[in-house]
């Protein structure tokens, strides 16, 4: 919108914020963004036309605010807590989130001033908040310019402690599965997370060039569990594959109610996936007594990092492996996976005492299971 100034020039505002007359008389905004952004209590106005220079200071500025402020509101809380003790009504007084509130209180109160750096958000001191080591990550974080969810991520690697095990360990190679599977000897459980839409290009040819032949691989007796994405092009290219000997059972559901998928204004959100439930002809029963496992809807929240330890995007939850395994498996049985990723799934197999087996092309994911007790062994 194009206004006339105190010398008579045009000059652009933003046109999402008509600028009432007597804020206009009374100048009461803040121009801490630079000269052409004026902050007012509801509104950011834009005079004239910034440049592009302008407009990226305005933006680093902006963000330093948006970090600084929850400093502010840590500070204030503490100080006022010390004063007049809980500051829970003050919260619900001011229409503030007290669980936010308070985060920022407890962060605030793990970081002297002197020890909070301008260059890192408070984003990071959140994530190293908790740690007695604090200090020695955020300096770690600033010289490797690592990103708030690399310092999260590099914390975890960390703190991964092998866990040992009464029977063999499991192995996982650096691998493909086009050159891994036939190798294999044919298994009592297929347990596998392949990628999903999002990581490929052709995927009704990457279902029908993995599926078949690592499907041929369970025995009559055996069972299969296919981890796919819930949307509809995945769940066509893989529901048209021809599954040989092994019937096609269920389609099973992976229910989560901490995370969504991408977020749309359009369709619905999914917390949901699919599992590709498989059985041969000579399957005995599920061993499943738990009434509450027995449907085909799993209810297990995904892994998640603020709460826990998630070592990548995809990751399985140990509970949901767990159970699957002790379903259609007994001790001594053999477990394959042609996409092993961090080896959650082989981890699980080894703690129920099977045989697991299982391969990943990324260095990066077959590290990560070596770290959590794999065994990581070259393909012959």
């Amino acid at each position: 919108m194009l206004q006339k100034n105190s010398s008579g020039e045009r000059v652009e505002t933003a046109s999402v914020a008509e600028v009432p007359t007597e804020i206009t008389e009374k100048r009461l905004g803040l121009k801490i963004l630079g000269d052409s952004f004026e902050l007012l209590p509801n509104a950011l106005i834009v005079r004239g036309k910034p440049n592009i220079e302008e407009y990226d200071e305005a933006f680093r500025r902006l963000s330093s605010i948006e970090s600084a402020q929850s400093w502010w509101w840590g500070d204030l809380a503490n100080a006022r807590e010390r004063h007049y003790g809980s500051l829970k009504e003050m919260a619900e007084k001011y229409g503030k989130d007290y669980g936010a509130l308070a985060n920022c209180q407890y962060v605030a109160s793990r970081y002297e001033v002197s020890h909070r750096s301008e260059t890192l958000g408070f984003k990071y001191y959140q994530i190293t908040a908790p740690l007695e080591d604090r200090l020695e990550w955020l300096n770690k974080a600033k010289d490797n310019k690592w990103s708030a969810t690399e310092l999260a991520k590099q914390i975890r690697l960390s703190k991964i402690l092998p866990p040992s095990f009464d029977s063999t360990l499991p192995t996982i190679s650096h691998a493909e599965y086009r050159d891994w599977l036939p190798k294999q000897p044919d298994c009592d459980l297929l347990l596998t997370d392949p990628p999903y839409s999002t990581e490929v290009e052709n995927l009704k040819g990457f279902a029908q060039d993995w599926l078949p032949p690592a499907l041929a691989k369970v025995k009559p007796t055996g069972r299969a569990y296919i981890f796919i994405g819930a949307y509809p092009k995945e769940l066509e290219a893989y529901l048209g594959i021809n599954p040989g000997n092994m019937t096609l059972a269920n389609v099973m559901v992976w229910e989560y109610r901490n995370t969504i998928g991408p977020a749309s204004k359009l369709d619905y959100n999914l917390n949901w996936q699919a599992i590709l439930y498989y059985r041969g002809p000579d399957a005995p029963e599920l061993a499943c007594p738990i009434l509450t496992e027995q449907f085909a809807v799993q209810e297990v929240n995904a892994p998640d990092g603020r709460t826990g330890i998630r070592y990548n995007e995809w990751q399985k939850p140990d509970e949901l492996a767990e159970r699957l395994i002790r379903h259609s498996t007994s001790p001594g049985h053999l477990v394959l996976d042609c996409f092993a990723g961090t080896g959650t799934f082989l981890l699980a197999a080894a703690k129920f005492k099977r045989i697991a087996h299982g391969c990943d092309m990324s260095h990066e994911m077959v590290n990560i299971a070596a770290k959590r007790g794999c065994r990581v062994v070259k393909l012959q």
